[in-house]
């Protein structure tokens, strides 16, 4: 197994098979095949597009992007930790749980013990699927057509003869007969089903915050009246074998490859042929961006640009929208969410992103505009300069991330401490 970090040089492993296949791919290509990737659609991350990679190759160089995950091919596999990952003392990644735990509103502990720290990557799949669960039943529980086999008096289909001489010899006033019904309990919400008594099985979920969930996993529950636990080999080959393809229900076709996944814990390679790559990948620029909105949503309004909402316009005789990651409601502050290691430039930022927060500080008339990013050993607001003409100014700010630490628990009380300085430097800012 190879684990390297998001940002980082990786050249050393370009012979490895999973590196050699995955170089210069971008994520749509991957997103039809079996790999899982969060956030669900890609049209909801900015930053994660067509455009972006697992490995890039520029000037004989391989490197990772701003992504984490798991890669596996046969025995083949590679793990991407985020750069505040500890790989000394190899405990789980407590940056990328935190985030999960912030943005997903969702806090999920395994209860099941005895369990390797390398399956840990596992957790990742339940911290994932009520975000899942959640955008499929936008669409309402899951309903299609599915045969089923009745032996009794009230015939409302064709006879199976062969059945019915097999089971009703002597007759007893039975009919054998098969029928064709449109069903809420079919083969995707059994898979459903039995992920959901999987997860309650194996961990503790925290609905206190998450009622939709608690009230979704009701609904298939109440909906899929014969589920049996035994019949859970079969419910999964079936759905491995017959993915859902119909558009609108893009969301239930990616719940149903998670699902899978999820169900497959002990037997990854079930479904996948011995050279298919498969795993999980996250988008941690999104997952910055969205964690950061927890801190910040009280004094900034975070647009959208995939539901074309809170955009800024552009052009005052144009009709053409613009969509900052954040800007103070009263319009004096634009802040832009960067997973980016700035911490070695003192003051600069790069050309592409300083002209990006500069017209959006032009068009708002805000009074300053900045970078959000976290860093290893920085936390104090960083002057960037003064803009000459119609004025305004540029900064940077760190959110610092605890480096060795001992537990979960310990990184969780630090970065707190961390959360209130940063937001304190926004609030003097005003």
């Amino acid at each position: 197994m190879i684990q390297v970090k998001d940002n980082s040089d990786v050249t050393k492993y370009q012979e490895n098979p999973i590196v050699q296949e995955l170089l210069d791919r971008d994520l749509s290509d991957l997103a039809n095949e079996n790999f899982i990737i969060f956030p669900p659609q890609l049209q909801s991350s900015d930053d994660l597009d067509g455009e972006n990679y697992i490995f890039h190759q520029h000037n004989r160089h391989i490197r990772t992007g701003n992504i984490v995950g798991v890669m596996k091919r046969g025995a083949e596999e590679v793990r991407i930790h985020s750069r505040f990952y500890d790989s000394e003392n190899e405990t789980d990644d407590f940056f990328i749980k935190y985030l999960l735990h912030q943005v997903l509103s969702m806090n999920v502990v395994r209860t099941k013990i005895n369990i390797d720290s390398a399956d840990s990557y596992y957790d990742l799949l339940a911290f994932l699927f009520p975000m899942y669960l959640n955008s499929a039943m936008k669409k309402g529980v899951y309903k299609e057509y599915v045969k089923r086999q009745y032996n009794d008096a009230n015939v409302k289909g064709p006879i199976n003869i062969a059945r019915h001489i097999k089971t009703n010899t002597p007759f007893m006033g039975r009919i054998a007969y098969d029928t064709r019904e449109f069903s809420f309990d079919n083969r995707l919400t059994q898979l459903i089903r039995h992920t959901i008594e999987k997860l309650n099985a194996e961990y503790s979920y925290d609905f206190a915050s998450d009622s939709l969930t608690k009230d979704n996993m009701k609904s298939i529950i109440h909906e899929t009246p014969s589920y049996s636990r035994i019949e859970r080999f079969e419910v999964l080959s079936e759905n491995v074998a017959n993915p859902v393809r119909h558009g609108y229900y893009e969301e239930y076709y990616l719940l149903q490859k998670l699902c899978i996944q999820i169900l497959n814990e002990e037997k990854i390679g079930f479904g996948h042929e011995d050279d298919e790559i498969h795993g999980i990948i996250i988008d941690v620029a999104w997952l910055w961006e969205e964690y950061l909105n927890t801190l910040l949503s009280e004094r900034f309004i975070h647009p959208e640009n995939k539901n074309s909402r809170y955009g800024i316009s552009l052009f005052s005789d144009i009709q053409r929208t613009v969509y900052p990651d954040f800007y103070s409601k009263d319009k004096r502050v634009v802040l832009d969410a960067k997973y980016k290691m700035l911490d070695n430039s003192e003051k600069g930022i790069n050309r592409g992103d300083r002209y990006q927060i500069i017209s959006y500080l032009h068009v708002l008339a805000a009074e300053r505009a900045g970078l959000a990013y976290p860093s290893k050993w920085k936390s104090d607001y960083v002057h960037a300069g003064k803009l000459d003409g119609f004025g305004g100014s540029l900064f940077k700010l760190p959110l610092m991330i605890p480096q060795n630490v001992e537990s979960y628990d310990e990184f969780v009380t630090v970065i707190q401490e961390s959360e209130m300085s940063f937001t304190s430097s926004l609030i003097e800012i005003f």
